[in-house]
């Protein structure tokens, strides 16, 4: 309680809610706790970035006076939550729990913001909380650990398999699409033994009004609502020779362990890079640059790159061949096969 209040006073907020509650349980945990917290990376400087993070929404220097300031309705609840059974003390799971009950509490948000389920946490303190024997508390945490690998998702290489990176031998690679305004181009590939990777630049030749909207968002944390597309969306297409086009216009959790039914485009990388050119007679430099990655490999043939972009007008169409990918691909699966 002592560091939830002071933390809530220097930071300069309204009220302690039950985000300040988890950063002071999570400030010198001890025990099982201690495990919780290093299983979701749980330390107090992560904690109190999130806050700084989210606490915007409320801020309101509502309480400007001496002393700490006042709890919020969720943090005296958690206070006062006690074992299912009605019986013993409040301990430190039981105050967890207390926290989780609401998913708009601030810890919920929080752990979000730090890309923790809040499903998965809650999950956890409730066994907690009905006060586990030892061997089925180390149990339900080694299910849920990822620090050793067991719930790698489905999509991209895994950490020990090989990738290969691919150029088109020049700087410009291939080039996509071009109008008055903007320039695209597939940079790179890379291939893994059972999937690839594709770089796409965007390029400004004179200023954008508002920069492309590689959509859908990614979504890390499951239940965090889509936005609606906009005029400024940029639409990706893949064709394969088989006919199969991927796109970036439906929503793939990363996060599901569930191989989808149908071949599949994820956003896995985005880097804006605006350059101020010294010289007034030249309008400034935006360069976008997007990686993602498609599963599973794409049929031998040419692979067709398309991009609109309404915003700025631009719609077009590039190709590569797939056939150096597919023989990195084997060759990688022979070498793993080996192994």
């Amino acid at each position: 309680m002592a560091v939830a209040l002071e933390a809530s006073a220097a930071i300069g907020d309204d009220e302690c809610g039950t985000e300040y509650l988890l950063l002071g349980i999570m400030t010198r945990p001890e025990g099982d706790l201690a495990e919780l917290a290093e299983m979701f990376a749980l330390d107090p400087m992560r904690i109190e970035r999130a806050i700084h993070a989210i606490r915007s929404h409320r801020f309101s220097l509502a309480h400007d006076g001496p002393g700490y300031p006042p709890l919020t309705p969720r943090a005296r609840r958690a206070l006062v939550t006690r074992r299912p059974d009605n019986s013993g003390p409040t301990g430190a799971f039981e105050l967890l729990h207390g926290m989780m009950i609401d998913d708009a509490s601030g810890a919920c948000q929080v752990l979000r913001e730090l890309g923790v389920r809040p499903s998965e946490f809650r999950r956890l303190v409730s066994y907690g909380t009905r006060h586990l024997s030892q061997p089925e508390l180390d149990e339900l945490l080694t299910s849920l650990d990822r620090r050793h690998g067991q719930h790698e998702p489905w999509w991209g290489p895994a950490p020990q398999d090989a990738v290969e990176t691919m150029s088109f031998g020049d700087n410009a690679g291939v080039e996509i699409a071009r109008s008055a305004s903007s320039v695209a181009h597939v940079k790179s590939l890379a291939v893994s033994k059972d999937g690839f990777g594709i770089t796409i630049t965007l390029q400004s030749l004179r200023p954008w009004l508002l920069p492309p909207e590689l959509i859908p968002a990614d979504v890390l944390v499951p239940g965090q609502p889509l936005p609606a597309p906009r005029p400024e969306a940029c639409i990706i297409e893949l064709e394969f020779a088989d006919g199969t086009v991927v796109d970036n216009t439906v929503h793939v959790p990363r996060w599901d362990h569930h191989r989808p039914e149908q071949p599949v485009l994820l956003p896995v990388g985005y880097r804006h890079v605006k350059v101020n050119l010294n010289d007034r007679r030249a309008a400034n430099h935006d360069l976008v640059t997007s990686d993602w990655w498609i599963w599973p490999l794409p049929a031998a043939g040419p692979v067709e790159v398309r991009m609109r972009w309404s915003a700025e007008m631009l719609n077009g169409s590039g190709r590569f061949d797939s056939t150096p990918l597919l023989t990195s691909a084997a060759k990688m699966l022979r070498e793993a096969t080996l192994d």
